[in-house]
């Protein structure tokens, strides 16, 4: 009865390597909710690191359309989905981005004045996006008056990252090695041949803000310092003198 025991004891000191295999892995990132219309629709998350999350436990409050989002879940390598899309996910925590204090909360938006009206200013936006390979997202239309274009995010080198965020860390000490940029534009029809238009960059880096510091990578929102946005709009204001 003593080596019985013994044996007993012995294998439960040990976890089998097929039991390891089936855990999950934790993840820690910044994405955008997005709506799926595979299999009878369901709501996802297309994740700021590349990759997209299909999440078991979404609270309804999050299943809107763009919203931005940071989220810390955990694989479920032995889950099965019909979706057939994105790594299965539970969510351990989830946050929209804005609703704490953080550079996502107001971004500030750098506008000018096009004489054009609004549906002319939305093709001149239309064209200098394309002309900047920055993919329409979505297009929210919020009255007769009001138009708000999202564009996907889209890669941003270090250097030009760098460059917006120097007024948080310098250059020279930051870890961060690359991230994404996402741009906001609202068009407000202020007369028969007036639009105000205006952008937003929401900026997320990949790394450390100080490469001194011992934690891991992660993606963080930093500030802009208002050169994409001038861009775009230098962009936006070309393409409409051309069309008038």
């Amino acid at each position: 009865m003593k080596h019985v025991l013994t044996i007993l004891l012995f294998f439960g000191l040990f976890t089998p390597a097929w039991a390891d295999a089936q855990k999950g892995q934790p993840i820690k990132t910044t994405g955008t909710i997005k709506h799926q219309g595979l299999e009878g629709g369901f709501w996802g998350i297309v994740g700021d690191d590349g990759q997209n999350y299909d999440p078991q436990n979404l609270a309804p409050e999050f299943q809107k359309e763009g919203l931005r989002v940071s989220i810390e879940a955990e694989t479920k390598p032995d889950a099965a989905s019909f979706h057939m899309w994105g790594t299965i996910v539970v969510i351990k925590s989830i946050q929209k981005l804005g609703s704490a204090a953080s550079p996502l909360d107001t971004p500030k938006p750098v506008s000018v004045a096009v004489k054009a009206d609004l549906h002319d200013t939305q093709l001149a936006v239309k064209k200098a996006l394309e002309v900047r390979a920055d993919a329409l997202q979505e297009m929210i239309s919020h009255g007769e008056s009001l138009v708000t274009i999202r564009t996907t995010p889209h890669a941003l080198e270090r250097d030009a990252l760098l460059a917006s965020i120097t007024s948080r860390t310098k250059p020279e000490d930051s870890g961060y090695r690359n991230g994404t940029y996402e741009l906001s534009i609202n068009l407000t029809e202020k007369g028969k041949r007036k639009t105000l238009v205006e952008v937003r960059a929401v900026i997320m880096a990949y790394g450390t803000e100080n490469k001194a510091m011992a934690k891991p990578d992660t993606w963080d929102p930093v500030p802009s310092n208002g050169k994409i946005e001038k861009e775009v709009l230098k962009a936006i204001l070309s393409s409409a003198k051309k069309s008038n």
